[in-house]
């Protein structure tokens, strides 16, 4: 059975999906969609396609376990088969000629590794924002690394992309070709685990390159998951007390992708000091990031994490813990509408709020961070525009 027909017979059309999406409004864009793959229509006219965050919220809604996303990213990847990638999606294509990253790298210092080994029994594998953008959280992973005394190494650069924002937005070509050069270089280094900070890194190693490759040969684990590990085996002992009133944001691509839930909760609660609001996941929202929504409609996309900001202030919050570069950069450009209020939010990742209950600074200027990302954008989209809240 095709993916249209499985919708054809289920799909009864309640709207619990569109009742969820940040995005779509229109039930009826699922009978376009599916005319749209049948070949019967040229395009999608009532909706872009390319709106669409990938969250899997309307999946998780859907009592037929159909959605919109799954008709959508199929209908990405045949539309981008007969008019290519759109420009806004090739700026995380290594291959490409406006790589965000690589403009990046020329308008501030992208993240240094000292004393990088060929070889180790651990990757590190810090992902293109990671590295080029969000650097401060591979400096905290660094810090973390060093204290439990692991033996690491680092696989970082854009000519490693994972490929996994690239296959969401239709190039699932170059998924495989990254996959196929990123599993050889870690059997070369002869890692036993690879770690990633960025949820769609991970999703590329676990769960998109063994469907490709089969068995890996390796463990591949999300750095919530490894720093739990840590903690659990007491190779890292949080001493500092952190006396903050958290809102933990879950990440999409990290939670109803693959699963991971509890990890990084488990991790924030063992902080001494800490007190996490939203102990459940039910309920979580998108920040608004994902889907290469971020550089193709910015204004919408920080409006979505504006709605997390305020939730979490809602709740007595004064910091928001996320696990993901992306949900991590969205969220401080949209917290600086409240830079100069009493009721301002710190926004940290993860491995920062651990390394700090470690003892470890953590230092970053997000005004130059954001300016820097923004110019960015500018250099590889034409007609950008630095967004409006």
């Amino acid at each position: 059975m095709t993916l249209t027909q499985q919708y054809n017979e289920h799909c009864t059309h309640c709207g619990m999906c569109i009742e969820v999406c940040p995005m779509y409004r229109n039930i009826d864009l699922i009978d376009e969609l599916c005319s749209y793959l049948d070949g019967n229509c040229e395009q999608v006219t009532s909706e872009d396609i390319f709106r669409c965050l990938t969250c899997g919220l309307c999946v998780q809604a859907c009592p037929e376990d159909l959605s919109l996303k799954k008709l959508i990213t199929t209908a990405r990847a045949s539309w981008v088969k007969i008019h290519g990638m759109r420009e806004e999606h090739t700026i995380v294509d290594p291959c490409s000629g406006n790589n965000l990253f690589v403009a990046m790298s020329s308008i501030s210092k992208p993240a240094v590794f000292l004393e990088n080994k060929d070889e180790g029994a651990v990757v590190y594998y810090p992902g293109c924002a990671a590295g080029y953008i969000n650097t401060s959280i591979a400096a905290a992973t660094i810090n973390i690394l060093e204290c439990a005394g692991v033996d690491y190494t680092v696989l970082s650069g854009v000519s490693h992309c994972c490929g996994a924002v690239s296959a969401g937005s239709g190039n699932r070509e170059l998924m495989e070709e990254m996959g196929r050069k990123n599993v050889a270089e870690v059997k070369r280094r002869g890692a036993k685990t690879l770690i990633t900070s960025c949820p769609g890194c991970y999703r590329a190693f676990a769960d998109m390159y063994p469907r490709v490759f089969g068995d890996l040969g390796f463990e591949v684990l999300q750095m919530s998951q490894y720093l739990k590990r840590l903690i659990e085996e007491k190779k890292i002992v949080p001493q500092q007390v952190l006396d903050h009133r958290v809102f933990y944001q879950d990440p999409c691509h990290l939670t109803r992708s693959v699963g991971i839930y509890e990890e990084p909760r488990d991790v924030i609660s063992s902080m001494p000091g800490t007190h996490l609001v939203n102990e459940s996941h039910e309920s979580s929202k998108c920040c608004g990031f994902g889907g290469s929504v971020r550089a193709t409609y910015p204004s919408e996309s920080l409006k979505l994490a504006s709605l997390q900001i305020e939730t979490a202030k809602d709740m007595g919050c004064d910091v928001i813990v996320t696990n993901c570069p992306g949900c991590m950069q969205n969220l401080v450009e949209a917290g600086m509408n409240y830079d100069d209020s009493d009721d301002s939010i710190m926004v940290y990742d993860l491995t920062e709020y651990v390394s700090m209950s470690l003892g470890f600074a953590v230092v970053r200027n997000d005004r130059e961070m954001i300016d820097s990302v923004n110019q960015a954008y500018c250099n590889v989209i034409t007609g950008y525009c630095k967004p409006e809240i």
